[in-house]
């Protein structure tokens, strides 16, 4: 008879994979959830999800022990921020930008990401969309400067902002900014260090940057994670008649 496996009470992490974007321009991409386990009741375990904040969200499960184990890995390095009101109100504030910067209304998302910041100058979605802005409206020195700044903020890095990682690096390699677009990537990579799509990205960005043996690396190491992207291994064959 199987014996039922043990489970230690605590936050775990639900990794989730998917592509995101459509057609050509379509990433596979790892979604991250945290849960905390709070109780086992039988051979069921009480998990509750987090938000964006590290705070329960109410929404709670009761997981079958035989699946638990595949769904979930345990975290016990995860600590909960504390975040403080006016961070939470910095958070409103920049959705609610971020929906005027997608129905393209430029002057009010200015306003309102420029709102969140003196809330709290630190946070990511409102430097993020700010920058985003500035670009739609051509603006590319204050974006840059935007970046730059954003690209100092340790917070870029935490679970809850992972979906801009490479979308922040590819806007630093675009502008130019490949100093602090390989530096983004490093970082992230710490992290994510099996994510084929950083690994590409950094190549670019280092190839871009003038530093093409070590592109080189980064993209066969893109291909190492997935040899069926096709994308890194047609950069990686421009790369190599280049250097030839």
């Amino acid at each position: 008879m199987a014996q039922t496996p043990e489970v230690q009470l605590g936050y775990y992490v639900e990794r989730i994979k998917g592509k995101v974007g459509t057609g050509d321009t379509s990433k596979n991409a790892t979604m991250e959830n945290y849960w905390l386990a709070s109780e086992v009741l039988g051979d069921m375990v009480r998990v509750e999800l987090l938000d964006m904040h590290d705070e329960p969200t109410g929404f709670v499960e009761m997981v079958a022990l035989a699946d638990f184990g595949k769904r979930f890995e345990y975290a016990p390095e995860f600590s909960p921020r504390k975040v403080t009101v006016r961070q939470k109100q910095a958070d409103r504030v920049a959705a609610r930008a971020e929906r005027h910067l997608e129905g393209k209304e430029y002057l009010s998302a200015e306003f309102e990401f420029s709102n969140a910041l003196k809330l709290d100058e630190q946070n990511v979605r409102a430097n993020f969309g700010l920058g985003k802005t500035y670009l739609a409206t051509g603006q590319t020195d204050k974006a840059a400067d935007v970046f730059r700044k954003l690209s100092t903020i340790e917070a870029v890095l935490e679970p809850q902002n992972k979906h801009i990682f490479n979308e922040f690096g590819m806007n630093l390699r675009k502008m130019g900014l490949f100093v602090e677009a390989v530096r983004h990537y490093h970082r992230a990579l710490t992290l994510t260090a099996g994510d084929e799509n950083l690994w590409f990205n950094l190549g670019r960005a280092l190839f871009e940057g003038g530093q093409h043996k070590q592109a080189l690396g980064a993209v066969r190491k893109a291909l190492e994670i997935n040899p069926n992207f096709e994308e890194a291994r047609q950069y990686l064959q421009g790369i190599m008649q280049r250097i030839s």
